[in-house]
């Protein structure tokens, strides 16, 4: 029987020139030419394969799987019990709780133990807030019950049992009747009539601060749209269309715009800034799918946080925005940031090499990703990372000051750090291109340089992580409203994710602060004291009331 590859008319065209390549090799005699060319290709199709399945994988997981980053010491333990003798002693020693503590030749410097968790149910109720308004209500005890069985004689009271209900008031609308008053001189009507100025916040429009504030904090504290706003609203019997709150909405940002003008300000003129970004859907009549993506960017500096919208992915918007930065910038692998000139083209580099800040939580992340894909060996760097970051909770749970925690860093984190490199670059060489584990370990090795410089100011972080919980709040809204109508809108949703993603910084309550500074700033706030509403300072005063359990507040 003949085979189908027998016949060259039978084979696609790119194969039937291979055939041909081989079989005049093979009728030259140049047989190990003929062994090396197979070879070759056969690398090519396991390479292109293994990157083909670890694509699908990896799809497969971001559809369907867990998004948290966490590995557990369990997990850990198994993927170093699947290694065996390839998994180095220190990473193994260090995390997995061996008997013997490692000797420092051998393995990673001996860590802080991790902290136990507390038992269920054995803490108690947490208290209630001390800030709440409070009643007391007396349950008195049945009149059936009133008399003593025994001898007939009334009961006395001798005290009472106390207990706490927490009760909740829903919120509701009023109708605030403004009556301007005139006045007029009954001797003199020439001078006409004199009329006292509104206190309305918009002139064209019935909403007061409080709604107007309420509006914001729903949309950009809670990811609620305008739409589900309204059919809220409609709850209470109050009819406001989805357009109107949309104009109401702009309006505020409007007001607020000054605050967070201000903030930029702050955080653009700070030693250390934190940088990232995100993207944003936004409606494009120009585009041919009616919609492009643009960019939310995110920089965190002297605790608060400042929001920029760009319509595309270029460097030149952040640049732009750090033309006077002259500190020290903590990002990604974003290539950008070597593109971002001074005064445009021509300029020097506004951030050079000497002054970027890698972030640990993206490179341990794409070891994350190899490792839930069912590569085992990023277990090792999972481990390292573990150590590491073990270090910087136990300095924070310390409150060591600066120059404590670099000391720190020096005498535990950097021989951690050493050992993890020595891995990478060990493995990486022999690593099939393109698979996860090969992905993390280059990114690791491009980012080797500016991570390090991380652990030689105790001032610095050796990751972005404020900047990532905060970009979080936008993806949450994102999901909720899909896209942005518009460039305008894009920026006024930065206006919106400056000044509540501040808030959230320093624990203030976004309602409370939103409805007192819009009313201030249409009532002629000056300008040159708009430092005394924003959030750091506006939480010192006595209008700011505590935000009780706030997870993100700092």
């Amino acid at each position: 029987m003949t085979s189908p590859l027998q016949s060259q008319a039978q084979l696609p065209a790119d194969l039937a020139d291979v055939r041909r390549k081989l079989e005049q090799l093979a009728a030259a005699g140049q047989i190990p030419e003929l062994i090396e060319l197979v070879l070759g290709l056969l690398v090519q199709l396991r390479d292109k394969n293994t990157a083909l399945s670890a694509r699908l994988a990896s799809a497969l997981r971001d559809l369907y799987g867990r998004k948290s980053q966490q590995v557990s010491t369990e997990q850990l333990m198994l993927m170093f019990a699947e290694l065996g003798a390839e998994a180095p002693p220190g990473a193994a020693g260090s995390e997995l709780g061996a008997d013997a503590p490692p000797q420092p030749e051998q393995g990673l410097v001996p860590q802080p133990p991790e902290p136990p968790k507390p038992p269920r149910g054995r803490g108690g109720r947490a208290p209630l807030p001390e800030h709440l308004p409070r009643e007391t209500r007396v349950v008195p005890v049945p009149e059936a019950e009133r008399t003593c069985p025994q001898c007939g004689a009334e009961k006395k009271c001798i005290g009472h049992r106390t207990s706490e209900v927490l009760e909740f008031i829903p919120a509701q609308f009023k109708i605030i009747e403004e009556q301007r008053e005139k006045l007029a001189c009954p001797r003199c009507p020439e001078q006409g009539v004199t009329t006292a100025d509104s206190e309305k916040v918009m002139d064209r429009g019935r909403p007061g601060p409080g709604l107007l504030a309420s509006i914001l904090v729903e949309k950009f504290e809670d990811a609620m749209p305008l739409y589900r706003q309204s059919q809220q609203y409609a709850r209470f019997g109050v009819s406001l269309s989805p357009s109107t709150l949309g104009d109401w909405s702009a309006f505020a940002l409007d007001v607020l715009a000054p605050v967070a003008e201000r903030i930029e300000e702050r955080v653009l003129g700070s030693f250390y800034l934190c940088a990232d970004d995100t993207g944003m859907r936004v409606l494009d009549r120009d585009h041919p799918a009616g919609v492009k993506r643009g960019h939310i960017w995110a920089f965190v500096g002297t605790g608060l946080v400042a929001f920029l919208y760009a319509p595309d992915w270029k460097a030149k918007h952040p640049a732009a925005l750090l033309q006077g930065f002259t500190g020290y910038l903590q990002g990604d692998g974003y290539a950008g940031y070597g593109a971002m000139l001074r005064g445009g083209e021509g300029g020097e580099m506004i951030v050079p090499e000497e002054r970027r800040l890698g972030c640990g939580m993206h490179i341990r992340a794409k070891f994350e990703k190899a490792a839930k894909g069912g590569d085992t060996r990023a277990a090792v760097a999972l481990s390292y990372f573990k150590a590491i970051y073990r270090i910087e909770a136990a300095c924070k749970e310390e409150a060591l000051s600066t120059e404590a925690r670099l000391t720190r860093r020096q005498e535990r984190s950097l021989p951690a750090v050493d050992e993890l490199y020595q891995w990478i670059h060990e493995l990486h060489l022999r690593l099939v291109p393109g698979t996860p584990l090969c992905i993390a370990t280059q990114y690791a090795i491009n980012q080797e340089a500016a991570w390090r410089r991380c652990f030689t100011d105790g001032r610095f972080e050796i990751d972005n992580g404020e900047v990532e919980r905060q970009l979080r709040r936008v993806a949450l809204g994102r999901k909720n409203y899909l896209f942005a109508g518009s460039d305008k809108g894009a920026e006024r949703l930065a206006i919106g994710y400056t000044i509540f993603g501040s808030c959230r910084m320093h624990g203030v309550n976004p309602l409370a602060w939103a409805t007192d500074v819009i009313g201030k700033l249409q009532a002629g706030w000056p300008r040159g004291r708009l430092d005394e509403l924003l959030p750091d300072a506006w939480a010192k005063s006595p209008r700011a009331a505590p935000v009780a359990g706030d997870a993100d507040a700092t």
